[in-house]
């Protein structure tokens, strides 16, 4: 008799694997079939960790001709075995690339259980500043559920890392880190999961002493804790603006 141990593992083998490089085929489909071939050189894709046999595709799309970069985003979720569109979210002029540089997005590896029937993914979009003596590098995050054939985005632009501040390229310096978490709450309001945001701070200073050693340290400073409930559209984001 097998045990269970083996069986769960013969289960597991006998299952179809499908990579991440296996869903890049269909991005080429859908821009030609959904938008006429424009151009998104930072189109991604993954296989929904919660789901496997489905695949969350983002396609961020550049406007032309406009003075800043902007873009629509299209975040659309797919049928792994035939590319067929199971739900999709159209957002035009969702993204600017400016002073704060856009420069490439990540599916999140989490899910979001918001209520028993509603289970939420993410979509994290990067920016930076291209500057020595003013870094700076962020990260925002996009939550979405399936409601029929539409993808709803709940959270929109959640900031959720932003490392910023000044340096003299040699020694001195004085960045503020912040790093931020979600962790699903225990109450609901309007029939989903209230969130709550922890947030991590750190300041890094350096300066040059008196015998011309750079003396660098890192100070932790309290953390903060941030509540974010379902209005019945998405959940605010303002609280947590700083």
């Amino acid at each position: 008799m097998i045990g269970l141990k083996n069986s769960l593992l013969l289960t597991l083998l006998c299952l179809p694997v499908v990579s991440h490089a296996d869903c890049e085929k269909w991005i080429d489909i859908l821009l030609n079939e959904r938008h006429h071939s424009r151009d998104s050189k930072m189109a991604i894709c993954d296989v929904w960790q919660a789901d496997k046999s489905k695949s969350i595709v983002v396609l961020p799309l550049l406007q032309k001709g406009g003075i800043v970069d902007t873009y629509d985003l299209d975040v659309l979720l797919i049928d792994n075995q035939s590319g067929q569109v199971i739900a999709n979210s159209w957002q035009p002029n969702a993204l600017e690339s400016d002073a704060k540089e856009l420069i490439g997005f990540e599916i999140d590896k989490d899910s979001y259980q918001l209520n028993p029937e509603t289970l939420a993914f993410g979509v994290r979009i990067q920016y930076r500043i291209r500057s020595t003596s003013s870094p700076y590098s962020g990260e925002y995050i996009n939550l979405y559920v399936k409601q029929n054939d539409k993808l709803k985005p709940v959270v929109n632009n959640l900031p959720m890392f932003e490392l910023s501040g000044e340096n003299d390229q040699r020694c001195a310096h004085d960045i503020h880190i912040y790093d931020r978490n979600i962790i699903l709450g225990t109450c609901m309001t309007n029939g989903y999961v209230d969130l709550i945001v922890f947030e991590k701070n750190v300041n890094q200073t350096a300066v040059v002493d008196d015998y011309g050693e750079c003396l660098a340290r890192e100070i932790a400073l309290p953390n903060k804790t941030f509540y974010m409930h379902y209005n019945g559209l998405e959940y605010p984001v303002i609280e947590i603006e700083e």
